[in-house]
């Protein structure tokens, strides 16, 4: 049974993966084109392009990690502060924070 958060396969979290990637392209061209728009010199506008597209990168978002049961100690993948889980194994719930 699927138990939601929880990653199954290696096409999931390449798709994480990806997303992420995305995210970073995505805030990169966003920054860099409100630069151009309000006429910013182009040095100044990849630098905060730039900056604000690595943080967002850094910051963990879709981030997957090792989560283990606190009550029966199963160990699965999961994203980094999903939200709650129900471990598969004693079908408690728990709630996953930012690891």
């Amino acid at each position: 049974m699927y138990h939601p958060g929880e990653i199954k396969t290696p096409g999931l979290e390449l798709l994480l993966v990806l997303l992420r990637l995305f995210i970073f392209a995505g805030t990169l061209f966003l920054v860099a084109g409100i630069g151009i728009i309000v006429h910013s010199p182009a040095v100044v506008t990849g630098v905060v392009a730039g900056i604000t597209a690595f943080t967002l990168l850094v910051s963990g978002i879709f981030e997957v990690v090792n989560y283990r049961c606190p009550h029966c100690g199963y160990t699965t993948r999961t994203i980094k502060g999903f939200g709650s889980y129900r471990c598969p194994r004693c079908q408690q719930c728990s709630y996953i924070t930012g690891m």
